[in-house]
């Protein structure tokens, strides 16, 4: 019975100690093969670090590793895998992750992600510099062809014009001929 009351107890102190307000993790005591629930409601950004051959979450409350269709949770120095990002969760031994992400602490593997984010960041900003750049030559060059296109349809029209002034100029000479001619025929008779 003491045992019972002293047990009760001791779990009734760790409740009343337990923080409650801006929780994103749900941890028990953690032990082999133990499921805790991390609340990941949308699929994170994953950035590549290519140096290192897996991928980091960008954004997340979490540090989430994907290598080889697995993820990997960092959570306060354990860790965790699953086959989703949405879980269940499973703590694993750190001589049990990949070696690729064993080799690294959590915070150069942190720090690796914010330097490719930055240059990622900044090759972005580079991108679309040089695609606005592009997208502003391609409306300068379309505005030119446009614009060239109407002195052409102008210079056809203004050539168009003439002709028909022309063959207008000599329709007019060839029916004054013609009555030239007549008047002269009928002189004669």
């Amino acid at each position: 019975m003491k045992k019972f009351i002293l047990l009760t107890a001791g779990i009734t102190g760790m409740l009343l100690q337990a923080p409650t307000a801006g929780a994103h993790v749900e941890l028990c005591m953690s032990s082999p093969g133990h499921r805790p629930a991390f609340v990941i409601d949308v699929r994170p950004d994953f950035i590549e670090l290519p140096d290192q051959g897996f991928a980091v979450s960008v954004g997340s409350p979490y540090d989430i590793i994907t290598y080889d269709n697995w993820y990997y949770i960092n959570q306060n120095g354990s860790w965790y895998r699953s086959s989703d990002y949405r879980g269940p969760w499973v703590d694993i031994n750190e001589n049990a992750l990949p070696t690729q992400i064993r080799r690294h602490r959590i915070e150069e593997i942190r720090g690796y992600r914010d330097s490719e984010y930055r240059n990622n960041e900044n090759r972005r900003k580079m991108d679309q510099q040089r695609s606005d750049s592009i997208n502003r030559r391609n409306l300068e060059q379309q505005r030119s062809d446009e614009n060239n296109k109407r002195k052409l349809d102008q210079q056809r029209t203004d050539e168009n014009n003439k002709r028909a002034l022309d063959q207008q100029r000599t329709d007019d000479n060839n029916r004054r001929l013609l009555e030239q001619q007549r008047s002269d025929e009928n002189r004669n008779r």
